[in-house]
């Protein structure tokens, strides 16, 4: 893969960032008074929390494009791996919502 570099690194960030997100989120539900603030950053944390499944679905259908129609039409070869690209930055920016989210209304 071309871009292989780009995909480890937002993969591993992403993994840090849901990491970092569990533990600071973990403690307490509210971090202001305000009930609107609060419940962003409930659904942003809902969000984070439950869109690994989701993602790891996508990323096994972009792999297939890549690896196994890939080796056919080299069309599906750069799709898919534009998809893998597109999917391991998309992750990288939900996981790390919450947190820029949290620093901005504190």
């Amino acid at each position: 893969m071309a871009y292989k570099k780009v995909i480890t690194s937002s993969i591993l960030v992403a993994m840090l960032m849901a990491f970092v997100n569990e533990l600071v989120f973990a403690a307490s539900n509210t971090i202001t008074n305000d009930v609107v603030l609060d419940g962003a950053l409930n659904i942003l944390v809902m969000i984070q929390k439950y869109s690994w499944p989701f993602v790891t679905l996508f990323m096994i259908y972009a792999l297939y494009r890549y690896y196994v129609k890939g080796s056919e039409v080299i069309a599906d070869k750069i799709a898919g791996q534009q998809m893998v690209v597109g999917i391991s930055i998309f992750m990288v920016v939900i996981q790390c919502l919450p947190l820029v989210y949290a620093f901005f209304i504190v």
